[in-house]
Order: C-alpha cells, then sequence, then structure tokens
C-alpha cells in the first residue's frame, strides 16, 4: 500500500512538472501564432481598412473582434508547437529517457498534456458556438457600418469602383480632409449597356441620404454624354442622336436601400456568422426538403422539355403520371413501328429543304431547353451555396476542436521522437504539418464545393487523414522506435555515397604499457602488402563490367579494414603524439564494396544481365569504387608515415639514455 502511494505522488509530481513546462511554451506559441495571423488579415484587408475615414477607435474595435475570430486557426498550431518542444527539451534534457528507465510509459507522461488540450477542445467549442459569434457580428456590423456610413470612402483613387449596381465611378484623387474628390468619370448602365450616360466633372462627392434609401452623387463643372433614342439592339446601321449638355452642378439619386444594413446586428444574427450549432441545425432541416424538391422539380421540367422537343408530346405531361406513362408507350410503339418500316413503304418523303427545316426547328427546341436548365442550375447554385455554407459552419465547430487533440498528439509523439528542444527543429516540424493540415482541408473544401465528394467528407478531411499519422507516431514514439530518427537516415546517406567520416584517436597522457613497435611495425608492412594488393587487383583496376564476377575479392576488404583497427588500437598506446595524429589519417574502410554484390561469379552475372536494372547499379558501384580506390591511395601513403614513425619510436625506446 506504502508503495502503491508512493507511486502515486511519483506521478503527481512527474504530471504537474510536465504542466509546468508546456503552459508557458504554449502561452508563447500561442501568441506568437495567434499575431502572426491577425497580422495575415491586417495585410490582405490594409487596403480597405485604413485611409476610408474610420476612427482610430473603431479600427481597433475591428481589429479586436477579428483577432477574436482567428483564435480557432491559431489554437491548433499552438498547442502542435508547444507539445513538440515540450517533449524535446524532456528528451534533450534526457529527462523523457529518465522518465521511460523508471517504468513510465509514454502515454502516462503525455496523459497530463492530452488532458489540458481536451479541456482546451471544449472551451474551443464552446467559443465557437457562443463568443465568437457575437465577435463576428459585431465586427461586420462595424465593418458594414463604416461602408455605408462614408460610401465615398469605399471609392479608392485611380480605380474603377463597382459596388453600386448599374454604376461604374472613378476618380483620380480625394481630399481626406473633406472627401471631395477630383477628377470623376460616371459611366451610368442603369438603362442597359445600349443605353449609357458618361459623366465626367471635374469635382465631385457621393453621399446618404437621410432616408438611407438614395445615394447622391453631387457632381460640380462637368459634361455628360447621352443618347436621345433609346435602343433596344445593336444591329442597327442608322445614326443615333446624342446630346453633351455642359453643367455647373448636378445631383443624381441612385436608389440604394441601406436601412438593413446601418448598424443592425439583428439582420447579421441571421445568416450563418451569427448562428449557433443548434439554429444551423434547424436551418438546415428547413432548406434541405427545398433544396431536393427544387431539384426534382427542375428535373422533371428539363426531361419533360427534352420529351417535348423530341416528340412533340405535352411540357406538363410530367404532372400527371398516368399521362406519362400512357404517352410512354404510345412513344415506344411509334419507334417501333418507325424501326421496322422500310424506305420503300415509308408514307412520307420529305425533301432536303425540309429535312434542313426539321433539323433547324430541333436546334431551336434544344437551345431553348439548355437555356432553361442554365437558368435552373444558377437557382440551385445559390440554393445549395446557402446549404453547404450552413452545413460547412456546423461541422467546423468540431474540426477546429478535434483538430488541436490530433495535433496534441503529433507533436508530443515527434517530441518524443526527434528529442530537440528550442525553436530551431520545432518550429520547422510544425510549419510543415500545418501547411500539410490546410492543403488538405482547402483540397476537401473544393471538392465538396463541386459536390464531388460529402459535405461531411471535405470538411473532416483533414483530420481524417492525420488521425491515423498521429497514432503511428504515437506508437513509434512509445517503442522508442528509430525509424524517424534524422540521424540515422543522415548516417545512412553518408555511408551510402561514401562518405564514412574519420577515425578519432585521443591522446593518452598518461601511458601504463607502451606499445610494442615491432609487432605494430610487422602489422603496418603487412597491411601495406594487402593494400598494394587490392589497389592492383581486379576489383578496383579492372573494368567496371568485370566488376559482376569479382564479388570474392571484397573479402580481402574485410581483412584490410580489420588489421587497420588493429593498428589503431595498438599503437595508441604511445607517447608520441605525431604517431597518433598519424593514426587518426587512416580512413575508416567499409568491409564490402556493395552488400548486393555477390560473391559467387555465376549470381553475379546474372544480376549483370539485368538489363537495364543493372545499369544504375554498375554506376552506383562505380562511384563506391571510386571514392574507395582514392581511400586506398590514402591508406597506403598513412601507413608509410606511420611505420617510419613506428621504427623512430622503436630506436627511441631501445637507445640508452645520455649518463
Amino acid at each position: 500500500m506504502t508503495n502503491k502511494l508512493a507511486i502515486v505522488d511519483v506521478l503527481k509530481i512527474v504530471d504537474k512538472y510536465i504542466l509546468r513546462t508546456f503552459i508557458p511554451l504554449f502561452v508563447m506559441s500561442f501568441a506568437v501564432c495567434w499575431f502572426i495571423v491577425v497580422m495575415q488579415f491586417l495585410w490582405r484587408y490594409i487596403d480597405e481598412l485604413v485611409g476610408k475615414g474610420l476612427s482610430g477607435f473603431m479600427l481597433l474595435k475591428i481589429i479586436f473582434y477579428a483577432a477574436l475570430s482567428f483564435i480557432p486557426m491559431s489554437l491548433p498550431l499552438g498547442i502542435l508547437l508547444a507539445s513538440l518542444m515540450t517533449l524535446g527539451n524532456l528528451g534533450e534534457r534526457l529527462e523523457l529517457l529518465a522518465l521511460k528507465a523508471s517504468g513510465i510509459r509514454l502515454y502516462r507522461i503525455i496523459r497530463p498534456i492530452m488532458l489540458l488540450v481536451v479541456a482546451m477542445a471544449c472551451g474551443l467549442f464552446y467559443f465557437q458556438n457562443d463568443l465568437m459569434i457575437r465577435a463576428q457580428v459585431r465586427m461586420w456590423t462595424l465593418v458594414i457600418t463604416a461602408k455605408y456610413a462614408a460610401p465615398e470612402m469605399e471609392i479608392t483613387p485611380g480605380v474603377f469602383y463597382t459596388g453600386i449596381p448599374g454604376y461604374s465611378l472613378y476618380a483620380k484623387d480625394r481630399d481626406s480632409g473633406t472627401g471631395l474628390m477630383h477628377r470623376m468619370m460616371v459611366y451610368d448602365m442603369s438603362r442597359g449597356y445600349l443605353n449609357p450616360r458618361i459623366i465626367r466633372a471635374d469635382s465631385g462627392r457621393l453621399v446618404m441620404d437621410k432616408s438611407k434609401k438614395f445615394l447622391v452623387l453631387k457632381l460640380y463643372q462637368g459634361q455628360s454624354f447621352e443618347n436621345i433614342q433609346t435602343q433596344s439592339y445593336n444591329t442597327s446601321t442608322d445614326a443615333v442622336p446624342y446630346m453633351l449638355p455642359h453643367f455647373d452642378y448636378s445631383e443624381t439619386f441612385i436608389p440604394f436601400d441601406a436601412n438593413i444594413k446601418m448598424q443592425d446586428e439583428g439582420e447579421l444574427s441571421s445568416m450563418y456568422v451569427g448562428k449557433n450549432l443548434h439554429q444551423l441545425q434547424q436551418s438546415i432541416d428547413s432548406i434541405r426538403p427545398i433544396l431536393d424538391s427544387t431539384r426534382l422539380s427542375y428535373a422533371q421540367v428539363v426531361g419533360a422539355g427534352l420529351m417535348e422537343s423530341h416528340y412533340g408530346t405535352s411540357s406538363y405531361a410530367y404532372q400527371d403520371s398516368a399521362t406519362r406513362v400512357q404517352a410512354q408507350a404510345r412513344l415506344t410503339h411509334l419507334e417501333q413501328q418507325t424501326r421496322h418500316s422500310k424506305g420503300e413503304d415509308a408514307s412520307l418523303t420529305l425533301t432536303p429543304q425540309d429535312s434542313l427545316q426539321a433539323f433547324a426547328m430541333a436546334r431551336d427546341k434544344a437551345d431553348r431547353v439548355k437555356e432553361e436548365a442554365s437558368l435552373y442550375i444558377d437557382t440551385d447554385d445559390a440554393q445549395f451555396y446557402q446549404f453547404r455554407t450552413l452545413h460547412q459552419e456546423w461541422h467546423r465547430k468540431f474540426t477546429f476542436p478535434v483538430s488541436c487533440i490530433i495535433f496534441a498528439l503529433i507533436g508530443s509523439s515527434l517530441g518524443a521522437i526527434v528529442r530537440r528542444g528550442g525553436i530551431g527543429m520545432p518550429i520547422i516540424i510544425s510549419i510543415f504539418f500545418f501547411v500539410v493540415y490546410f492543403i488538405i482541408d482547402s483540397f476537401g473544401t473544393n471538392m465538396l464545393r463541386n459536390e464531388s465528394i460529402p459535405i461531411w467528407l471535405g470538411m473532416w478531411l483533414s483530420n481524417i487523414v492525420l488521425f491515423p499519422v498521429g497514432i503511428f507516431l504515437a506508437y513509434k514514439a512509445n517503442q522508442d522506435s528509430s525509424a524517424l530518427n534524422v540521424e540515422i537516415y543522415v548516417i545512412f546517406f553518408r555511408k551510402l555515397f561514401g562518405f564514412r567520416g574519420v577515425r578519432k584517436v585521443e591522446y593518452q597522457e598518461l601511458i601504463i604499457e607502451e606499445a610494442d613497435y615491432k609487432a605494430g611495425a610487422l602489422a603496418v608492412a603487412q597491411a601495406l602488402k594487402h593494400t598494394d594488393a587490392l589497389l592492383q587487383g581486379s576489383l578496383f583496376s579492372g573494368r567496371i563490367w568485370s566488376i559482376w564476377t569479382r564479388g570474392a575479392e571484397q573479402k580481402q576488404l574485410a581483412t584490410l579494414s580489420k588489421e587497420l583497427d588493429d593498428i589503431t588500437e595498438s599503437l595508441r598506446h604511445t607517447p608520441s603524439r605525431l604517431l597518433v595524429s598519424k593514426l587518426c589519417d587512416l580512413p575508416l574502410l567499409p568491409t564490402r564494396l556493395s552488400p548486393f554484390l555477390p560473391e559467387e561469379p555465376r549470381w553475379g552475372r546474372i544480376l549483370g544481365a539485368l538489363l537495364p536494372l543493372s545499369l544504375p547499379f554498375g554506376l552506383f558501384l562505380s562511384r563506391v569504387r571510386t571514392h574507395l580506390r582514392a581511400d586506398l591511395r590514402t591508406t597506403r601513403t598513412v601507413l608509410l608515415q606511420i611505420a617510419d614513425e613506428v621504427t623512430a619510436a622503436d630506436e627511441r625506446t631501445h637507445t640508452p639514455p645520455l649518463k
């Protein structure tokens, strides 16, 4: 009982320590990620906010409410970065190794982080379902209020403004103090594109009427162009009379009802940005049957139109199922009779002119059906956009909280595997996974917009893809697998391309038993003999295609590699610093040229005959052989120098000291 209580106390201490490590890192990483996301919003919309006549306090309120709306986007990235840094710091300081050595499994170590993240996910769901809704409504209310309180501020100097239906306005510049615009051009298309009215004025302003139902365009010192005679089509070649009146002052009233948009949070609350989960579900349930019924009705109308254009039946036959069945049976009977009748038995003969006329009529009917179907498609797209937006917002209230849990699992597992603290490697890994997450999320969103996949699958696609990745990483981290250790792959590729590092021999200040220089000289001479044999042998000096049959000569390379290791181990106990430095210059030789090169010549010939697969492998062997040949030449030079130094050291050892 006492042992169990002690274990519980130890685990509580460990949990508190991990939380004390995680929470400051989370606060820091979340603040940085939040700041970056908000700055991205500002960089994107800075032109629409600054220079519009808004007060500094209103700009701060818009930025504040916008920052609240970006919390769901920045929270998963902050959790990923903080969990990765926490476990990475524990691994780098060997604290994670100590905890595992004491018998604590990885899932028990990260349990306090996961529980805290689950609590954060629940809080994020509540925030999205309540607080963020009010923040979004107030943000867009401020933006729309500012927009319609000073509509002239929406006109950017030097850019055509098309925000008013039927009008296009241009101003060369604008006085920021008075709001007066200079060198204006107005294209009035409210009466149609065939009857435009073009106005050029020296200055002007655009203000909202007190009734909030009209925009008043006040122009000074200008001239207008408009047709006197109204046109209904543009195929006539007759000249159209026009007039060019000059004016000192002109007022144009443009219908523009802004009452529902002026400081009305109730209007925005009825949209998807102002609905909670329950309200979204009610809206979805009310729109779904309408969408299904209209699609069925459109399909029946278009099908009836095709039947009418092809068979000449009534377009209202689809409303009565019995009438439609009878018409279909009659058409089938007529089609069978026509199919089996012969040309000479036909009672009706059509001339080429009649055939062309019938073809033209059929084409016109098909075009009318096509235009009607395109109108139905536009109407259906508008209805489906509303349904899809509500459905996406419903799922989004769950996807971000779940992504927080998945990112905590991925970050903790990767931190335990990589074991790198600081902010360098964790930031790179976090950005990589976050970019992958949003690429998959954008792909799913585009697919659901095209109705290629269901809405729920498009919204949950990123979480569905990354959740198995998190489980796999957690399993590998719990098994202490080195499959994801970057250093393992670096060492492997260095060996693969012939970079085997350098030999490290440390100089000993205190030598108990000095090296046997006579035995060392014999070993060096033997190694020199084997080195010369390898350099002159067919494995390293023959042609590249003969290498397939020389796999057995790799044993000589293994023997030489062992001899060099023995020489280094036997001669390292010497007071000669020069000899120790020469031992460090001996290359690290592999035991084989390649593990895939067979020792038996017949298997080598078979492998070399497997064209074209053997060609890249042969080029790889040629590169490795070139590196090894250079290492063998270096080995021979260093062995000669070691032999001279061993002889000198042996002479110093046997020379009696002077009296």
